[in-house]
């Protein structure tokens, strides 16, 4: 049935012949119930009449009933499905009687509050799982359900439904595993929410409120003082499950290390990115084994399985076994060994506690929802079906057969067009086939789902004139409005940075300029996967505007601001604007006091430092940046090839931009900068980015021809003025090391020497000099284009996919290989010294 907007509290919309009320009682609970006069049918019901059977489409169902103050009727808007869906009926489980309802995840639209006070209201766009298996009433599979207002949370407006449907049960039970069986304690975590202490609640309830065939687990499970730390060590086999990678965050959050089992081809990428400290593939259980007993050196005491019996064994072996009073312990969500090891104690998640603990339940979802409003949880990836509760048959076939793996399928009930609800999208999405491969991001995620990849970032013309300083014609717009669809199509074809420009005043080309750190948050309002790096400039900013402005920005966003801090090289822009011009390396201490005033204050909750630039006194900043599993802060790019910028990196920055050059200066330039970061307690702490300028063609003949010309078209006063100007820079520093210091008349055209990356030629030429460069150490390769209203999606298709599949056969990895194949494109010649 179609979704209860606020507007329409008071009635019901009838959809495909169900009967709806007309009446237009309260639906607060204060007046009439609007659905005792209901004439029957009165709703759809998925029902299963006997084991190994299909379920069936019954239109005869009535509204379930609310027999208790504290429950609430549900309109169901979207379905969750989960694999003991279709195991109860298979392995006949689970199922008290027939005719019988299942379903455990749902979100959709309260229709009808409880009686008492409550968080809850009619209205509220909710989601939830159903723990209490045998109460019919409570089932998914049905357009009402009923549950208990403590047993749901409210979801924030940014989060579609769909999604809300894939993340009660798994969040559920990764937080009982975690917070109950193995007694981690949530409200150690720092830099977000703080969380509950489960130990804690249960044992100072009434023993007689607990079940008593769970009261063992919950009180008496894990010793205090086997209890995790911080530091330790925790496995996951099945990491990828969506209740698995709640768990890593889960875990990530109270400051574990966590390593993580699945198969890493498919999967790894995506637990890298919600923190992953280490991944085992799981295609040799054995060898896996081996590998975890290596990393942790025998000393593993807490894992969770989330796959079956099987791996469960194979989990046990690579626990710590004591002698003594302290155990390793072991949950097992869907079975545990049947051959037991000494030293182990093992666990069931007390899953009914969740229904028949009020205080637990209320508890679990006002932290899940403080969580996912302040962007602490990464959500299960959604993939959608088709067909309402008549096609959850055929969902439930895939899940079977194992045809999606980690992501959850939703099954969006009623109305099959894009729904909104209260600010939520109920529906959203078209087919692949319908719309093509690059229509959604499908076919980016699987394309950037090796961790070991090399990314992509493209420049963002928010400024006017284009990426060269030249006279020819560019198809290239610096508007909002093209853009948001240069920002679409790149993160469809597999772009996962943008970097967008810092302009205070026109010059060199760019009459125009769009503010940084507004255009990337507009930027980042129409896309979904892509990071946009907003560049920022010490002086005209101060680092607590910026760490606001970049915090609050990171919170709408979940997670997908960056920042580049540019030192400056442009006077006038500083002089125009009354800000003072400094000397080459006052610039460059002035911006590593200001990235490591932006890390503290991100960081600490009351921020103190003492500067020559800077002084902070206990500033407490609120909201910090989300608390991103594997990322404490937003990522901080900086550049320069001068040794100031290169030691800035080294001290405080997490990426360091280079400018393009020879075989030898990549080289020599990283090596530099990693002896730095090693002195500087920082060993393997500072990545790696690279600009360039693509310019592929069908022949390497037809690209040197494009680049010869945009050279001879160059805006020769332009370019000689942006030389005199980055004399005042890089170039004036004494031992000639920083940025476009060895900079010619036609590399400057591009104005961060893009040509000298020479990624101009064939696509293939390109891709194999990419993979060379990726060989050498380079993380992110950050690219321009002439036209990009051609060139950003022609370069994902013949570029970007081409290294993908290089990459999948080995390559980018052997630097001694790579060079043989294509160095000589990069050496360093006589003429280059000259």
């Amino acid at each position: 049935m179609p979704p209860i907007s606020r507007e329409e509290k008071a009635k019901l919309q009838t959809s495909e012949g169900v009967n709806a009320p007309k009446t237009n009682s309260d639906l607060n609970g204060n007046h009439d119930d609007a659905f005792q006069h209901l004439p029957k049918p009165q709703q759809d019901i998925l029902q299963l009449h006997g084991p190994r059977q299909k379920y069936s489409l019954e239109k005869a169902g009535e509204i379930p009933e609310l027999r208790s103050d504290r429950e609430i009727l549900v309109q169901v808007l979207a379905i969750g499905l989960n694999p003991v869906d279709w195991k109860g009926p298979d392995y006949n489980f689970g199922l008290p009687s027939f005719p019988w309802v299942n379903g455990r995840d749902f979100a959709g639209i309260v229709v009808k509050s409880s009686k008492g006070s409550s968080r809850i209201k009619a209205g509220d766009v909710v989601f939830g799982p159903s723990t209490d298996y045998r109460d019919v009433r409570k089932a998914a599979y049905q357009e009402y359900l009923v549950t208990a207002d403590f047993n749901v949370a409210r979801l924030p407006a940014e989060l579609p439904v769909n999604t809300g449907a894939a993340i009660g049960v798994a969040f559920v039970s990764a937080f009982l595993a975690l917070g109950v069986s193995l007694g981690l304690d949530y409200a150690k975590i720092t830099g977000a929410s703080k969380g509950p202490d489960l130990l804690d609640l249960l044992r100072k309830l009434d023993q007689d409120n607990i079940p008593e065939d769970v009261r063992e687990e919950c009180l008496e499970g894990i010793k205090e003082a086997e209890r995790p730390q911080k530091g330790d060590w925790f496995a996951i086999w099945g990491a990828s499950s969506s209740t698995g990678s709640i768990a890593l965050q889960l875990a990530k959050l109270t400051g574990l290390k966590v390593l993580c089992v699945a198969d890493v081809v498919r999967h790894g990428s995506r637990l890298i990115d919600l923190g992953a400290d280490v991944l085992v593939d799981r295609q040799d259980p054995s060898r896996a084994v081996e590998i975890i007993r290596s990393v942790t050196k025998g000393k593993l005491r807490f894992a969770l399985d989330a796959v079956g019996k099987e791996t469960a064994t194979q989990l046990q072996e690579s626990l710590q076994h004591f002698d003594g009073d302290i155990q390793a312990h072991l949950v097992g969500l869907t079975g545990l060994p049947k051959v037991r090891l000494p030293g182990v104690k093992y666990h069931s998640v007390p899953i009914k506690i969740f229904h028949s603990v009020p205080a637990l339940g209320e508890t679990t979802m006002r932290w899940l929802e403080q969580l996912l409003v302040a962007k602490g949880l990464e959500p299960p990836v959604v993939a959608l079906a088709d067909g309402g509760l008549e096609g959850i048959n055929e969902a439930l076939d895939k899940l079977r057969n194992g045809t999606v793996s980690a992501k959850r399928i939703v099954v969006p009930i009623g109305n099959k067009s894009t729904v909104k609800t209260n600010g939520h999208t109920a529906t959203e999405g078209t087919t692949q086939d319908a719309q093509g491969i690059f229509d959604n991001l499908d076919y980016a995620d699987k394309l950037n789902s090796d961790p070991s990849r090399i990314k992509f970032a493209y420049w963002v013309p928010n400024v006017s004139g284009g990426l060269v300083i030249s006279k020819i014609e560019q198809r290239t717009g610096w508007s909002f409005e093209q853009n948001v669809e240069y920002a679409k199509t790149a993160e469809r074809v597999g772009f996962e940075y943008a970097l967008t420009q810092i302009r205070f005043m026109a010059g060199y080309g760019a009459e125009n300029q769009h503010e940084s750190v507004s255009f990337s948050q507009a930027l980042l309002h129409f896309t979904e996967r892509l990071t946009v790096m907003a560049a920022l400039l010490p002086g005209p900013w101060n680092p607590a505007i910026a760490a606001k402005q970049i915090a609050s920005i990171d919170n709408y966003t979940k997670g997908r601001i960056a920042v580049n801090v540019v030192s400056g090289w442009f006077k006038q822009e500083f002089t125009s604007i009354g800000q003072w011009w400094l000397d080459h390396g006052e610039r460059y201490r002035r911006s590593r006091e200001f990235i490591a005033c932006l890390k503290g204050i991100w960081t600490q909750d009351q921020f103190n430092f003492q500067g020559d630039f800077y002084q902070f006194h206990d500033y407490p900043l609120k909201p910090k940046p989300i608390a991103k599993p594997g990322r404490p802060y937003p990522e901080i790019f900086q550049g320069g090839n001068s040794v100031d910028a290169r030691e800035n990196a080294a001290t405080v920055s997490d990426y360091y931009f280079m400018n393009g050059n020879t075989l030898e200066g990549f080289q020599t330039q990283i090596a530099d900068v990693k002896e730095r970061a090693e002195k500087h307690g920082r060993a393997g702490e500072v990545k790696f980015a690279l600009n360039g300028f693509i310019i592929a063609r069908e022949t390497e003949d037809e690209a040197i021809r494009v680049l010869q010309e945009i050279q001879g078209k160059a805006n020769k006063e332009a370019v000689e003025a942006f030389a005199d100007a980055v004399q005042n820079a890089g170039a004036s520093t004494a031992n000639k090391t920083g940025m476009w210091a060895n900079s010619k008349f036609e590399d400057l055209v591009q104005y961060n020497d893009g040509f000298k990356t020479k990624l101009i030629g064939t696509p293939e030429q390109i891709a194999n000099r990419i993979l060379l460069l990726k060989s050498l150490g380079i993380s992110i390769l950050l690219v321009a284009f002439l036209h990009y209203d051609d060139e950003i999606q022609q370069f994902g298709e013949q570029v970007l996919a081409l290294v993908r599949k290089l990459e999948a056969e080995g390559r980018g990895k052997d630097e001694k290989y790579e060079i043989s194949l294509t160095g000589d494109v990069y050496r360093e010649k006589k003429k280059d010294k000259e």
